[in-house]
């Protein structure tokens, strides 16, 4: 990550003041990324709802969105699950997973479920063990994080999207700012500076504001210059959010789509296929005329509750083993997959002993029909695959295409005559299994 710009325009900054109750500088985060990525997500999607509507605004989206190689495509019609991963991250040290979104967006029925899932809940991170589910980028980047949600909790992942607070910035300063009706002063001498752990003051007058990405970044940032903290700052943030929407849908801002459309191209870590960002955005929007259901693994619901782990960090355990795959299930299980029924093989095609067992029980988790496990015919495999059996035939392709995204494999389309299962999954190198042995 690039460091911080234009420090030389902000004020310098200053030692913490020796309070015992100072709050640390990076620990403020909190929930803070989700809502940045509400607020972008949906102007994300609103530019490409509107890209498809002018000609020319169209042929911008055409010029910027390119598809990246090896992304797997979506057709708009398949039920998908995108989860939505905010991240925390210093100059010299590796980014992590401060908050995590999980929306899944239902086509046939333009709805979209939404689940907020904390940083700090203990679960077992495939081949590392133990730990809070935060560190699971930290130590494998969004393919490992998106396996463990699955592994773990029972959640399918079609595809992922990663935001930094730097990156946010960006993108503000693409859309020339953001004119913010601002309801009181803040002013807050300890607010932590993105680089190093100084303090960097800041004051924001009331009133309408126009901000860069910067000024953006702390106003829906800031929380101690309150006293109901948290709830002003969840105030300031839905504000700072309708005012971004409403300068995006703005003609003013139309000239400044390429450059927004390049920010945000450049400013999310994401397997989603770019190109595919009208149909996604379409189906989004349209949801948020409908059904929109927001649920929430958190104390304040019961489905957990505080722990302290062995070595001593704070951490969030289910309160009882059967609440966590309720929720999930009402939330996520797949009545097409289901229906299909497809029955599946999956083939260890790695040297890992216990690959294909490993993904066997993750697939049922997911609600797959999953009938056999052994190994493949090689152990060389670098990328996984499923395959369509033709010579057993029925009805599987919905089946397949979920698996496709779910694991990032190639699709194949062949006969595999001595083979009873509809669909055989090798497992290549690329899935983060957890080993046997």
């Amino acid at each position: 990550m690039s460091a911080q710009p234009a420090l030389s325009q902000r004020p310098l900054p200053q030692t913490p003041p020796p309070t015992p109750n100072a709050p640390a500088p990076g620990r403020r985060v909190g929930r803070l990324i989700l809502l940045l990525l509400l607020a972008f997500l949906p102007a994300i999607l609103t530019v490409a709802i509107l890209a498809l509507c002018p000609p020319v605004l169209e042929a911008m989206s055409a010029m910027v969105l390119k598809p990246q190689p090896g992304a797997i495509p979506w057709n708009g019609h398949d039920r998908i699950t995108v989860v939505a991963m905010g991240l925390t991250q210093r100059t010299t040290e590796p980014a992590r997973t401060d908050t995590l979104l999980v929306m899944d967006i239902d086509p046939s029925r333009h709805h979209v479920n939404m689940l907020s899932v904390p940083r700090d809940l203990w679960v077992n991170i495939p081949t590392y063990g133990p730990g809070k589910l935060a560190i699971a980028y930290e130590l494998g980047g969004p393919k490992l994080a998106a396996y463990t949600l699955e592994h773990e909790l029972g959640i399918p992942v079609d595809y992922t999207v990663a935001l930094t607070f730097h990156r946010f910035a960006d993108i503000v300063n693409a859309m020339g700012g953001v004119t913010v009706d601002v309801p009181q002063e803040l002013q807050d001498p300890t607010y932590p500076c993105l680089v190093g752990y100084a303090y960097c003051p800041i004051d924001i007058k009331a009133g309408r504001q126009h901000m860069n990405g910067w000024t953006a970044l702390e106003f829906v940032r800031e929380r101690h210059a309150f006293a109901q903290q948290d709830l002003a700052r969840v105030k300031d943030q839905q504000a700072f959010s309708d005012a971004a929407k409403r300068q995006l849908l703005s003609p003013l801002t139309w000239p400044r789509y390429p450059a927004v459309l390049s920010a945000l191209q450049h400013s999310f870590l994401t397997n989603l296929p770019l190109n595919d960002a009208p149909a996604i955005g379409a189906q989004f929007m349209l949801a948020r005329k409908g059904n929109v259901d927001h649920e929430y693994i958190d104390i304040d619901n019961g489905m957990v509750r505080p722990d302290v782990s062995q070595d001593g960090q704070s951490i969030l355990v289910p309160t009882s083993p059967s609440v966590l795959p309720a929720m999930i299930h009402r939330l996520f299980s797949d009545p097409v997959v289901t229906g299909e029924n497809a029955s599946i093989a999956v083939l260890n095609g790695t040297s890992t002993n216990g690959a294909a067992i490993d993904v066997e029980n993750t697939l049922l988790g997911l609600e797959f029909h999953v009938v056999t496990a052994g190994n493949a015919d090689s152990a060389g495999y670098t990328q996984s695959q499923v395959i369509e059996n033709t010579a057993v035939g029925g009805t599987m392709d919905y089946t397949a295409r979920r698996l496709q995204r779910i694991l990032g494999a190639q699709l194949v389309r062949k006969s595999l005559p001595g083979q009873s299962a509809q669909i055989v999954v090798v497992v290549g190198s690329d899935i983060p299994v957890q080993s046997s042995g």
